[in-house]
């Protein structure tokens, strides 16, 4: 199950207030709190560790304390538009993972092309422009089939650990895209 805050910004936000109290948000969804006057650790550096961790953006907002007396940090975020959290099922939103083509072969790559443009394929096998983006959870046992088409046992192996680590939905192999530490590269 994935919690999604309309209107709130992706990744890690911490709101600093003046008073130096903070609170620190993932997706717009409350991890923690401090309240400086009760002397509590601050969550900011929290925020940047996790950000990093997780590879999501991060960022800092520093705001007046409000002027209610008996604010809470709800009425904080709500001033700022984020709106109703959202319980989506796990399927909902699934990662694509985006690599260098460098982890194609040649061969590969020709292979892809005509993939695009086989009827058979081209439902799940698309040409991006600057690559390819293989849509994993459109066809049973894709790792399988892309066997069977003849796609390298280096692409292969990369998609593998893409569904197995990251439960990716797609994967674009991608001029534009970083290559991957740990896996094999081909310069074509």
């Amino acid at each position: 199950m994935k919690k999604i805050t309309e209107g709130a910004p992706y990744g890690v936000t911490v709101i600093q207030l003046e008073n130096c109290d903070e609170a620190l948000y993932l997706h717009g969804n409350c991890l923690a709190c401090a309240d400086f006057a009760q002397r509590d650790d601050p969550v900011c550096d929290v925020g940047v560790h996790l950000a990093e961790t997780l590879g999501v953006p991060y960022q800092l907002l520093t705001l007046p304390v409000p002027e209610d007396e008996e604010w809470a940090w709800n009425d904080v975020v709500e001033k700022l538009g984020w709106g109703k959290t959202f319980t989506l099922g796990a399927r909902v939103m699934r990662p694509v993972l985006e690599c260098s083509t460098t982890h194609i072969t040649l061969a590969d790559s020709h292979l892809l092309g005509d993939l695009t443009r086989d009827t058979s394929t081209r439902e799940w096998i698309h040409d991006t422009g600057v690559g390819f983006m293989i849509r994993l959870d459109a066809v049973r046992f894709p790792l399988l089939k892309l066997k069977r088409e003849g796609l390298s046992g280096a692409a292969r192996w990369v998609i593998w650990h893409g569904i197995r680590q990251a439960n990716i939905s797609m994967i674009h192999f991608s001029a534009v895209g970083d290559s991957l530490d740990g896996f094999q590269t081909f310069d074509w």
